[in-house]
């Protein structure tokens, strides 16, 4: 069931670059989100409709009656939602998304990219309250863009995250794939979780191709609704030969069943 709550904001900064950290209070869809489930946020007053539709965000935290939401700025949609100031309301949709990270693996090695941390984040925080070992990747181009730098301290992550930036400002330097393998070799029973650029999830998915372990991709998409009816989000399953709408059959999909060539 969905819920459509007018949720009353409690933050919402600048952080760097084009990011910004939303906080909101909204009790009902905050008792029903679930690790890779997502809101649709309405970016207009009552009675405005430009732009028309929703924006799509992950939920990166919970706490209590708050959701936590990292967005970056692309265009009039976010755009809009960066002029909300704490006390005003506003209307978001959740918690969706049916298909999420699998639980029976014993090991998860958790890859994210850029702002896409944000989508495994709360996962991430699951994992350590149920006692499941992890290891998390956290890659961007630069210092500047560790968005979630202060949610990984405060949380108490720093021994689990592994930072890397491309220009070596600040943890490894390299590409999230640099050390990929170092981190599954002797590991049984382990899973891969990924969330980030699609350029980035197949250079993920291609990487580790000859460890044949499986890889979760959670995946971005334009989205009008949010809950399948529009069908604006599909993307082939290659197992099925049929199309899955990642908002609703997803936004969780095995990268042995959509075409990565296609990323």
């Amino acid at each position: 069931m969905y819920i459509d709550e007018k949720a009353k904001i409690l933050e919402n900064k600048h952080i760097s670059g084009k990011t910004w950290l939303l906080r909101l209070e909204a009790p009902k869809i905050a008792s029903t989100v679930k690790p890779a489930q997502f809101v649709m946020i309405k970016a207009t007053e009552d009675f405005q409709y430009d732009p028309l539709l929703r924006r799509a965000f992950a939920v990166a935290d919970v706490k209590d009656k708050e959701l936590l939401i990292f967005y970056d700025v692309y265009g009039k949609g976010t755009k809009s939602i960066t002029t909300k100031k704490a006390g005003e309301e506003i209307y978001i949709l959740g918690a969706l998304g049916k298909k999420l990270f699998p639980e029976n693996y014993d090991y998860y090695l958790l890859v994210g990219g850029g702002i896409g941390f944000a989508g495994l984040s709360l996962f991430m925080k699951y994992l350590k309250n149920i006692g499941k070992p992890f290891k998390a990747i956290y890659g961007v181009r630069r210092k500047e863009q560790l968005s979630m730098l202060d949610w990984i301290k405060e949380n108490g992550f720093e021994n689990d995250v592994i930072i890397y930036t491309e220009d070596g400002s600040f943890g490894e330097k390299g590409l999230v794939t640099k050390d990929l393998k170092k981190f599954i070799i002797g590991k049984k029973n382990i899973s891969l979780a990924v969330c980030g650029p699609k350029k980035m999830m197949k250079a993920v998915v291609e990487e580790v191709k000859d460890l044949k372990i499986p890889v979760y991709l959670s995946l971005e998409s334009k989205m009008a609704c949010g809950f399948g009816i529009c069908i604006g989000c599909v993307i082939k399953n290659i197992k099925e030969n049929t199309y899955q709408r990642v908002c609703y059959e997803g936004p969780v999909f095995n990268a042995e069943e959509i075409n990565i060539e296609d990323f």
